[in-house]
């Protein structure tokens, strides 16, 4: 197996950054290759009338940089400031993390990203000091967390999702599981902090399926097997001060961000787009169990499932919260499912799933700090 891959897969549970949009004022860039940027051929954004051309339309139109098996789209954008009076030029450059090539499950971070510039400058499209790079405005940024499962668990994690999405009637919003498992909710077009995109996807798939260039000739597809990624996105400017608490929605400053933060992203668009836990009251119950605390976990949990109806991962993520210590939880999670399994699950011959409980913990359902606040 590839080293860096193995390295990564030791730290799943840790975020970064997989894609983002640097927005930088062309008064700070030199442009060298007149044939792939000129500013006889920039995209009109806005006016004082309003928006003209879409962003993402924009993006679909932007110049190739290419590298080896992939390339980097930029482009030279106008767009009225209000402030001003005036249009202000910039150069937008549409970054992902295959520019890190077999150090690509590492991500966008705050220790790459100076070697991300040197790259970009190798290529002599464009030149500007990493000085000036570094405090570009970035937005439209993916968040990704790359996990491990087989496909039978994957399929069932995202079957049961699709369950418990919150609904929508609006179009474009919502959940959508595809037949290869894969399941998005909302769309990046539509994508608000209050309907937040979120996908998760097989990458071991993604590799065969769409015969990725990229991956042939930086990865053995082998080595990717049971590759999973949950990824989200944060679109707006706004969006990524308030998520990430920044002051100024700059490269430097997203990058300075904690895996923590950027898990929290994750976990946020999670809660958002599932349905709430709900809160319960435990009734009494007259069943007599021989240990005490054996005795409360079952009517805890007898009372949650047949008396509120949740499911017995909600009710797990649900009692767990109250649970800091890390080896407390992990031996009280044991003996919730233990007791579940002989004597609720028994009953009414419903089997405990722990590789989904497991999963779900993973991607952060239930853990996001707006609701245990």
């Amino acid at each position: 197996m590839n080293a860096n891959l193995e390295n990564n897969f030791k730290l799943i549970e840790h975020a970064t950054i997989d894609s983002l949009k640097i927005r930088i004022l062309l008064s700070n860039v030199t442009i060298l290759d007149t044939s792939i940027l000129d500013t006889k051929t920039k995209y009109i954004i806005s006016d004082s009338t309003g928006e003209i051309m879409e962003e993402t339309k924009i993006k679909h139109l932007a110049k190739e940089i290419k590298f080896n098996a992939y390339s980097i789209k930029a482009a030279i954008v106008s767009q009225y400031n209000f402030a001003l009076k005036k249009n202000i030029d910039y150069l937008e450059i549409y970054l992902h993390s295959k520019i890190l090539e077999t150090d690509y499950f590492n991500g966008i971070t705050i220790q790459n990203i100076e070697a991300i510039h040197t790259k970009l400058m190798a290529k002599k499209v464009f030149d500007i000091s990493f000085e000036n790079f570094l405090i570009s405005s970035v937005n439209d940024i993916d968040i990704k967390k790359d996990f491990l499962t087989d496909k039978q668990s994957f399929l069932d994690l995202t079957t049961y999702l699709k369950k418990v999405a919150t609904s929508s009637n609006h179009r474009h919003k919502g959940a959508q599981r595809y037949q290869n498992g894969n399941i998005e909710f909302n769309t990046r077009k539509t994508s608000t902090s209050t309907s937040p995109f979120l996908k998760l996807y097989d990458k071991e798939l993604e590799a065969i399926e769409r015969k990725n260039e990229f991956f042939d000739t930086y990865f053995n597809v082998n080595d990717l097997r049971n590759l999973k990624r949950i990824e989200a996105t944060l679109k707006s400017t706004k969006e990524v001060k308030q998520s990430l608490n920044l002051e100024t929605s700059n490269l430097v400053s997203l990058l300075n961000s904690t895996p923590g933060e950027l898990n929290e992203v994750i976990s946020n668009a999670v809660n958002i787009n599932l349905k709430a836990i709900k809160e319960v009251t435990i009734k009494k119950s007259k069943v007599e169990r021989s240990n005490n605390l054996d005795k409360m976990i079952y009517i805890h949990f007898a009372n949650m499932l047949d008396n509120q109806n949740l499911f017995f991962e909600e009710a797990l993520a649900i009692t767990l919260e109250h649970f800091t210590d890390k080896q407390n939880k992990f031996r009280i999670k044991k003996k919730i499912v233990k007791i579940y399994s002989e004597e609720i699950a028994e009953i009414e011959h419903k089997k405990v799933n722990l590789k989904r409980v497991e999963l779900l913990s993973l991607i952060g359902w239930g853990n996001s700090k707006s609701l245990y606040a």
